[in-house]
């Protein structure tokens, strides 16, 4: 519950109810400076991988230079498992956008990676903007976030619902509020 303090009087909000407990989840849920280095450490962890592979390569997200992005994915796929960097691998070739799931085992993070996607820049450039303009955004995202993994809906390839349709569609609400 919020209360202010407004010339001496405390005034309660009933419809601010909730608001600072899902605040301080999201506070949870971020990473802390020690969980964000090993994230970093992570993503370093497996550019060396993707790198060893395809030493020409720009690692961006961009421009891979692969002419089947199966051929990628089954082959990252080797090399991660080969050298002990993740478990829980999966490759999702079918889907209308290929990509390798997997969790880096020393920092546990996540990574989804995918081959030839140009639009992954610029869905970052609005999700960095969205979050700007609208503070509540974040909060919203991981609080719905947390609520569609705890059912398992929160894949697309198993009719959930990924993070970026997620966020859009509180964009489009926010929009209209």
């Amino acid at each position: 519950m919020w209360v202010l303090r407004q010339m001496g009087h405390i005034l309660i909000l009933p419809t601010m109810v909730g608001v600072a407990e899902i605040v301080d989840f999201c506070d949870f849920l971020s990473p802390t400076p020690e969980e964000q280095a090993a994230r970093d450490a992570a993503v370093h962890s497996v550019f060396d991988v993707i790198k060893y592979i395809w030493p020409a390569c720009k690692v961006m997200i961009l421009e891979s230079g692969i002419k089947n992005p199966q051929t990628g994915l089954y082959a990252l796929f080797r090399v991660l498992s080969q050298r002990g960097i993740a478990k829980k691998i999966q490759v999702i070739a079918k889907a209308s956008v290929p990509i390798i799931k997997f969790v880096e085992k020393k920092s546990g993070a996540a990574f989804d990676i995918s081959f030839d996607v140009d639009n992954g820049p610029k869905a970052a450039e609005f999700i960095k903007e969205a979050v700007l303009k609208w503070p509540q955004l974040r909060p919203l995202c991981l609080i719905l976030k947390v609520f569609l993994q705890q059912r398992d809906l929160n894949e697309v390839y198993s009719s959930g619902i990924g993070s970026y349709a997620l966020l859009a569609m509180i964009v489009a609400m926010l929009q209209k509020v």
